[in-house]
């Protein structure tokens, strides 16, 4: 194994690289040792690398497989696909991205989706002087932080999952016809590690099945504030050149409010995940 430049980003989770320069991907023992420590640290950051659309997408490709954005058209100004937008541009009063303003609540990626996002990786642009900062709980130091007796009671429970993040818009009453879902594990096992998680959240979250409304709020109420920590917490403070993945396995994150009369352009690529477990 070669000997990186690493430095932890918190006690409970996260690891700063340096020496990296993403715009030439590593190769031979480096990139697999770099996702190996990823998947221990859940959370791993690059500063200073201003990479462009199709460097972003090939250093994503260190750690899986880019995929396309869901519910976002085809962009027409040449820009590679799997690039997504997170910005509060506005261009002929319209977004030019997706989750333009505001705060957002702990999740985890696409959970909505049958087969969610593995990783997502966040590239930051243009970042406002205060505000902004995205929250990281580790999902898997929540769950150990469960008794057996706990543990076991939520074995095998599932939940609906509700949310369309072109629109920012959670589903008050999901229409399981139409609108975007998804029901998974309340707990899912890493398909890597073996190690469990707490897989409900504060943002998609509706239900869990087969219970009533009052034991659903009771159990997911619990959970949330395991999830959210502040023990379990690492707060990334932006700047600009700073590239950002996390596994969405083991990992929820959250968005603070930024000031609305301030820019802030981030650039996200997906990468492929299967059905949680």
């Amino acid at each position: 194994m070669t000997a990186l430049d690493t430095a932890p980003l918190s006690p409970a989770l996260g690891i700063e690289v340096s020496g990296v320069d993403l715009s030439r991907p590593p190769g031979g023992e480096t990139a697999p040792e770099l996702r190996s420590l990823w998947l221990e640290h859940g959370v791993m950051l690059f500063r200073d690398q201003f990479l462009d659309d199709p460097r972003l997408v090939d250093a994503a490709r260190l750690f899986g497989e880019p995929v396309k954005p869901n519910s976002v058209t085809e962009p027409e100004d040449g820009r590679d696909p799997h690039v997504l937008l997170v910005s509060n541009i506005r261009e002929n009063g319209e977004p030019i991205g997706v989750l333009p303003d505001g705060e957002l609540q702990f999740h985890s990626d696409s959970a909505f989706l049958e087969e969610p996002l593995m990783a997502t990786m966040l590239h930051g642009d243009q970042i406002p002087s205060r505000g902004g900062e995205t929250l990281f709980a580790s999902a898997a130091k929540a769950y150990e932080t469960l008794t057996d007796d706990r543990k076991e009671r939520l074995r095998g429970l599932k939940a609906v999952n509700a949310y369309d993040y072109y629109t920012q818009v959670k589903t008050a009453a999901y229409d399981r016809t139409t609108g975007p879902f998804a029901v998974h594990p309340v707990v899912r096992t890493h398909p890597e590690t073996g190690r469990k998680a707490i897989y409900v959240n504060r943002l998609m979250t509706e239900e869990i099945v087969g219970q009533t409304a009052e034991e659903s709020a009771t159990i997911l109420n619990d959970l949330f504030e395991r999830l959210e920590d502040p023990g379990l917490r690492y707060t990334h403070v932006w700047r600009p050149g700073d590239v950002l993945i996390w596994d969405n396995r083991s990992v929820q994150h959250a968005r603070n409010d930024f000031p609305a009369e301030e820019t802030r352009l981030l650039r996200r690529v997906g990468l492929k995940g299967d059905r949680p477990y």
